[in-house]
């Protein structure tokens, strides 16, 4: 997606606002520089784009605390249908009078579905373009009463019978739901436990389940991180309303904890990378955990059964320990 969204954000006009999400991040990492504004709903983009961008910005997609309105908006749609609906719901709001919204995607991304609704919420013409495997779509603002498109409520922070009443919203992968895996991890967490006032790292937290699930056996302080502005949302609220005793701090992997300072870390890291299988994120994952640990420390570690985690673990931890295999997850036991 580089270079059509390269060439769309190299001829937008200086009032341009850039939705810089995971597929973006290619972008960045290879210098490219913006006049514009970069706002991002993940930390490692936003930081991406700091010095890349007139103002970087990192939040759930808040764009009232951009201050400002805007000629176009660039984005390239999300794998988060909830996410793309609220964007295209705020554009109607932000853009500047004769401001237009620029969509993205290649085919299986949904934009020819998201052009339309696009098209239905800012009361212009549907307009589609393609570009080799890619699609653009620019939508021009006629109207700010068009029909809101279903998100799913997205700014609400809600509790869910789902998660045992933990809290959630959309923006966040598997926001509604106990992932298996992790449930899987916490039934282990009662022969591994650490010591009374230890402390826990949660490395990729989301809504915080495992920190939580862990507080049930006792009183241990917690260091949660997570790359996702709406997992760090929803987490701190878990750990205000369960009493939890810690900190949530955006991270890229735990990349910007000071080192050796977990007697526990607990982890059940992702594989996807927006649209794509991303191969390097468990060794990522891996190698800061061995960072974060105190010699004595250990690692608690779930992943899909076909991620080769006793292979790429070996680098890093003198012991690797399978602890069970079901339902197509692995759950290991890491130490230094």
């Amino acid at each position: 997606m580089s270079a059509l969204l390269c060439h769309e954000l190299q001829n937008a006009p200086r009032e341009t606002l850039w939705i810089a999400d995971e597929n973006s991040k290619a972008l960045l990492q290879q210098g490219f520089t913006f006049t514009g504004d970069l706002l991002s709903n993940r930390w490692d983009i936003a930081r991406l784009g700091e010095g890349k961008a007139g103002r970087s910005f990192f939040s759930d997609f808040h764009f009232e605390e951009l201050g400002r309105n805007y000629r176009r908006i660039v984005f390239p749609v999300s794998k988060e249908k909830a996410i793309v609906h609220h964007v295209i719901n705020r554009a109607a709001e932000f853009l500047g009078e004769g401001g237009e919204l620029v969509l993205i995607g290649g085919k299986q991304s949904g934009i020819k579905t998201y052009a339309a609704k696009a098209a239905q919420r800012l009361g212009c013409a549907k307009q589609l373009q393609k570009h080799g495997a890619e699609y653009c779509s620019i939508n021009p603002l006629q109207t700010r009463s068009g029909e809101a498109i279903e998100d799913q409520d997205y700014t609400a922070l809600r509790p869910l019978a789902e998660l045992n009443g933990l809290y959630s919203k959309p923006g966040l992968f598997g926001w509604n739901k106990i992932d298996r895996g992790s449930a899987l991890l916490a039934k282990l967490f009662a022969d591994h436990l650490p010591n009374s006032g230890d402390h826990v790292v949660d490395l990729g937290c989301g809504y915080g389940y495992l920190s939580t699930r862990l507080a049930t056996h006792g009183d241990y302080y917690f260091t949660a991180t997570d790359n996702n502005a709406a997992a760090l949302i929803a987490c701190r609220k878990n750990f205000e309303v369960q009493g939890l005793e810690g900190a949530v701090v955006p991270s890229d992997a735990g990349v910007e904890l000071e080192a050796n300072i977990a007697d526990l870390l607990i982890c059940n890291p992702p594989f996807h990378q927006g649209f794509q299988v991303e191969g390097d994120l468990t060794e990522r994952f891996l190698r800061q955990s061995a960072r974060l640990l105190k010699s004595s420390g250990s690692a608690l570690f779930v992943v899909n059964e076909f991620i080769p985690l006793a292979r790429k673990a070996r680098e890093h931890f003198s012991t690797v320990t399978l602890l069970e295999k079901s339902g197509g997850f692995c759950t290991y036991r890491l130490s230094r």
